[in-house]
C-alpha cells in the first residue's frame, strides 16, 4: 500500500514540474503596470461582502482599515491618529479619525462613514459572510466629525484585531446609501457599486474584466501620498501550473500564495539569474477537506475518524508540498501562542482505518464498497478547477479511501462556481479549501452552532458542526483576558476538534511568494491582511 501511495505521489508531482517548466524564459522586468498573479476571479469589491484572499488584496489597494496589522504583527493606527483608548471595563472604546483623508470623489471621510459601514454589516438583508463582530456592538455614538465612540456589550480581547482587516473597511456612506435604499434596503456581491468601487484607499478603481483582470491607478490624493507605482493590475490566472509559466516569462511580476510544488523551481530560476526575490515563511494558511455533517455518511465520527487514519498526510507534505507545510491535527497552526502540541494524531494507518469501519458496523458489499443501515461510504470530492496541490489531494485521497472500501468521484468546479453556489449554498458532500486565519485563536464563525449559514444567513460554519461544549468553550475565550488562561481554553477547543474531526485537517502552509528583486517595501504579512497590506509603500527600483 505504501509504495503504490509514494508511486501516486511521485507521478503527480513529476506532472506538475514537467508541465510548470515548459516555456520558462529569462524575465523581462517591465517598470508599468507591475502585474500580480490571482488564482481566481473575483465576486465583488465591496468590502462589505468580502471573504475572499485574492479580493482582499485587491482591496487593500482601493480602501482602508482604521487600523493594521504590520509584518510583525503589532497594530498600528491608519485611518485612525492613534491606536483607540479603551475604557478600564474594556467596553468603550474611543476612536479618532485622521482629518483630511479624501475619498476618490473627493469628499472627506467622516465619522459617519465608519457608522454607515457597521449599519450595513447588520441590515438584515444584506447576505454577509459573518456579523460576530459587529453584533457585539452595543452602542456606537458619534461625538464629532472625526470622533466616535463604540461600546461592547461585554468585553471582547479579540475584537479590535478585526478593524485591520478587508471585511472592516471602511465605505462611503454618500454613496452607498443610496444603492441601499434602491435596492430595498438591500446591496448585493453583483451591485453597482460592488462592481464600482470608490474608497479612500492608494489606489482608484479601473476596471473589472471578469475572469481576466483587475486594473488600479494611482490616487494623486491619498492621504499618506500618491504611491510611485502608478498602475497595479491583478490578473486572472486559474491554472497555477500556468501561472508558473507566465511568471518566468515575464508576463506576472508577482506570484502570491505560490504552490508548494513550485517553491524549489522558484529557487532555481533565482539561481539561474532571473531577478527575483522568493519569500518563505510560516503562516495562518492552511488547507482542510471540510465534511458535510448533515450527510448521514458523516454523522458517524468512526467514518471521519477512519478517513483520516486513511491519508498519509506526512508524506503529502513530504512529497506533494517538498516540505514547505507543517501537518495539521486541528485548526490552529504552531506558530500561534494558542497551538496545542499534545493533541490525537492520525499517521498513516489504513489498517486501523478499516478496523475503526468494521467495528462501527461498516460492512463490506459484494461491490468492495462499505455500507451502514443502507447508507453507503460513497461521496464526492470538491474543489476548485486549476489547483494541483488540492487536486493531488483529490487523487490520493480517492485511492487511499477505496483500499478501504469507500466509494469515491471528484468533481471540480471554476472558482466562481465552487465558492459563489456551492459552497455558499451548501451543494458539497466534502469540500477542499484553503483558510486564512487571523493572529488571535478565536474561531467562533467556523465552529460556533449560531454560525451555520443554512439556518442563521451569516457565519461560515459551512460543516454544520454542532458541539455543545465547543459553543461554550467559543464564548469564554472571547471574554477571558489572560492569555494562560485562554490558551488553556483554545488547547481544549483543538482536543475536541481533533477527536471529532468536522474537518480532515491536512496541512498548515508556508506563505510563498515571489516578487521582482527590485521591488521595494514588499513585506509578507501572514494575517488576513494579505501580502498587499502596505501596497502604498511599494516602489520599483
Amino acid at each position: 500500500m505504501l509504495k503504490r501511495m509514494l508511486a501516486l505521489l511521485l507521478m503527480l508531482v513529476m506532472v506538475v514540474a514537467i508541465t510548470a517548466s515548459c516555456g520558462q524564459t529569462s524575465k523581462t522586468q517591465t517598470a508599468e503596470p507591475l502585474v500580480w498573479g490571482m488564482h481566481q476571479d473575483i465576486e465583488t469589491l465591496n468590502p462589505i461582502f468580502t471573504e475572499s484572499a485574492n479580493e482582499a488584496n485587491i482591496l487593500n489597494g482601493i480602501f482602508s482599515t482604521l487600523i493594521k496589522v504590520n509584518s510583525e504583527l503589532e497594530f498600528e493606527p491608519y485611518l485612525l491618529e492613534e491606536l483607540p483608548v479603551v475604557s478600564q471595563d474594556g467596553l468603550t472604546y474611543q476612536f479618532k479619525l485622521r482629518e483630511g483623508v479624501k475619498f476618490h470623489d473627493g469628499v472627506e471621510l467622516t465619522a459617519q462613514d465608519v457608522k454607515f459601514t457597521y449599519e450595513m454589516k447588520m441590515a438584515e438583508k444584506n447576505a454577509v459572510p459573518s456579523r460576530l463582530r459587529w453584533e457585539r456592538i452595543a452602542d456606537f455614538q458619534i461625538k464629532d466629525e472625526h470622533t466616535f465612540y463604540i461600546t461592547l456589550k461585554e468585553p471582547d480581547v479579540t475584537w479590535l484585531e478585526g478593524w485591520a482587516y478587508a471585511e472592516s473597511m471602511i465605505v462611503p456612506k454618500h454613496i452607498l446609501e443610496a444603492e441601499f435604499v434602491q435596492g430595498g434596503n438591500e446591496l448585493s456581491k453583483g451591485g453597482l457599486f460592488s462592481r464600482n468601487p470608490i474608497g479612500t484607499g492608494p489606489y482608484k478603481f479601473v476596471e473589472w474584466s471578469a475572469n481576466e483582470f483587475v486594473m488600479l491607478e494611482a490616487f494623486a490624493d491619498y492621504f499618506r501620498g500618491k504611491p510611485q507605482i502608478e498602475k497595479i493590475v491583478f490578473k486572472v490566472v486559474p491554472d497555477l501550473n500556468t501561472m508558473l509559466a507566465r511568471f518566468s516569462n515575464g508576463e506576472i511580476d508577482i506570484y502570491d500564495r505560490v504552490a508548494p510544488d513550485h517553491y524549489e523551481q522558484l529557487l532555481t530560476l533565482q539561481e539561474e539569474g532571473m531577478p527575483i526575490d522568493v519569500h518563505n515563511s510560516p503562516s495562518f494558511m492552511s488547507m482542510n477537506a471540510i465534511f458535510n455533517l448533515r450527510l448521514p455518511v458523516f454523522q458517524d465520527r468512526a467514518v471521519r475518524q477512519a478517513l483520516n487514519y486513511a491519508f498519509p498526510k506526512q508524506q503529502f507534505v513530504d512529497v506533494v508540498l517538498n516540505g514547505v507545510a507543517t501537518v495539521a491535527h486541528a485548526d490552529t497552526p504552531p506558530m500561534s501562542w494558542a497551538y496545542n502540541p499534545n493533541l490525537k494524531q492520525y499517521d498513516h494507518n489504513p489498517e486501523k482505518a478499516s478496523q475503526l469501519l468494521e467495528e462501527a458496523g461498516w460492512k463490506l458489499g459484494e461491490d468492495g464498497v462499505r455500507a451502514k443501515d443502507g447508507v453507503r461510504l460513497s461521496f464526492t470530492i470538491n474543489t476548485n478547477t486549476g489547483n494541483p496541490v488540492r487536486e493531488a489531494f483529490q487523487e490520493i485521497a480517492k485511492q487511499e479511501w477505496e483500499a478501504i472500501g469507500a466509494e469515491v468521484f471528484i468533481q471540480n468546479y471554476e472558482a466562481a462556481t465552487l465558492f459563489g453556489d456551492i459552497l455558499t449554498n451548501i451543494k458539497f458532500e466534502m469540500i477542499v479549501l484553503g483558510w486564512s486565519a487571523g493572529i488571535d485563536p478565536d474561531s467562533k464563525t467556523l465552529w460556533h452552532s449560531s454560525q451555520q449559514p443554512e439556518q442563521f444567513g451569516a457565519g461560515q460554519n459551512y460543516a454544520g458542526f454542532v458541539n455543545p461544549r465547543i459553543d461554550q468553550l467559543l464564548e469564554a475565550g472571547l471574554q477571558e483576558t489572560n492569555q494562560e488562561a485562554r490558551m488553556t481554553i483554545y488547547h481544549e477547543i483543538q482536543q475536541i476538534l481533533s477527536q471529532e474531526v468536522p474537518y480532515l485537517f491536512i496541512c498548515f502552509f508556508n506563505s510563498i511568494t515571489a516578487v521582482p528583486a527590485n521591488l521595494e517595501n514588499f513585506r509578507p504579512n501572514p494575517t488576513l491582511a494579505g501580502n498587499a497590506w502596505n501596497i502604498s509603500e511599494w516602489k520599483l527600483n
